[in-house]
């Protein structure tokens, strides 16, 4: 069933599906209804695929990327990237094109949102990590009507937002459960932030709440101590810490980041040993620490399948006129050594 057989049906012009179709003002109510009906009950699909790859050619879908800087060998980064490489990749054919961007602080990403505004994008894919320049943006992108899908955290910001991101405080009471089922009652715990020019990650902030969460609810009644830290090449624990850590009691420590492997190297160079650690995410060091059995499990927030995700759903969304989801959740990943391969 066509275009052409349902104008038949409905004996109105080909033009007047059209717009009905694709939901242009122009027609009546009475007709609208008619041609619904005979959509419904004809169970006609619009072939957006041939329509897109028709228009392709002349029509570009355009999206800007604003992600943290990545030219470190190793970054977290890189993984969202390539997800999202891999969509476009798919989508090629249909006019499907990215440009990337990326910011160090607050004020880079400011000026390269006012840069994506001088140019036309269909969307904006980018991160909440700084709630009033999130909030500028989501003001800017209403008034251009340019859709904005944020990754990795989700924050309460003043304009309804769309999220692909792990759920950071269940995340946060998954590590709980499984950091006490290693140290239990009688052991200690420590909770490791990462920090940025604006203060800790807020995401990092969310875990600890669930983490904390998740130790208060089975009676345990000692402090849980927290710190949060800029991670840098030569990093080094605080004196204090070290002194704490070299206590005889067991030590649960919960990398709320994707920097486990960095307090692992600050341990060895103390000789601290009596320690269980979770941590984020499955780079190349975090894998060989979780191999040599100084990481005990790895929280996976799949972070190619957000930066897929979000390419997909925003062509879907675009090219299809699909409903974009408020949030999408990625499932939360337990990864230890003996599933690691299989992961």
């Amino acid at each position: 069933m066509g275009i052409k057989q349902i104008a038949k049906l409905a004996n109105v012009s080909i033009g007047t599906v059209d717009r009905v179709i694709h939901k242009r003002p122009g027609v009546s109510k009475e007709t609208k209804a008619k041609i619904l009906k005979i959509i419904e009950e004809t169970g006609y699909t619009k072939n957006t695929t041939a329509s897109r790859l028709k228009l392709a050619s002349i029509k570009k879908i355009k999206f800007a990327v604003l992600l943290p800087e990545t030219k470190k060998e190793w970054n977290y980064w890189k993984l969202p990237i390539q997800g999202i490489n891999n969509a476009v990749n798919e989508l090629k054919e249909m006019g499907v094109a990215v440009d990337f961007l990326y910011f160090t602080d607050s004020n880079t990403y400011t000026k390269s949102i006012e840069f994506i505004f001088l140019k036309e994008y269909n969307a904006i894919i980018t991160v909440p990590f700084f709630k009033k320049e999130s909030n500028t943006l989501l003001q800017k992108a209403a008034k251009k009507k340019t859709t904005v899908v944020f990754l990795d955290t989700e924050i309460d910001l003043e304009k309804n937002a769309h999220f692909i991101r792990q759920n950071s405080h269940q995340a946060g009471k998954v590590a709980g459960r499984l950091l006490y089922g290693l140290v239990g009652a009688d052991g200690e715990y420590l909770v490791i932030n990462k920090q940025n020019d604006k203060g800790t990650l807020v995401n990092n902030l969310q875990r600890e709440d669930g983490f904390k969460e998740f130790i208060k609810s089975v009676q345990y009644k000692k402090e849980i101590l927290s710190k949060s830290y800029i991670f840098k090449k030569d990093f080094n624990l605080c004196p204090d810490l070290i002194t704490w850590l070299k206590t005889k009691s067991l030590k649960g420590i919960f990398v709320t980041n994707s920097k486990s492997h960095i307090i692992v190297k600050a341990l060895n160079k103390e000789g601290i040993t009596n320690t269980q650690i979770i941590g984020f995410d499955l780079n190349d060091k975090n894998i060989n620490c979780l191999k040599n059995e100084e990481i005990s499990f790895l929280i996976n927030q799949q972070p190619e399948l957000q930066g897929y995700m979000a390419i997909k759903n925003l062509f879907n969304h675009i090219a299809k006129q699909e409903t974009l989801k408020t949030n999408y959740n990625i499932p939360i990943d337990i990864i230890l050594k003996e599933n690691l391969l299989t992961s």
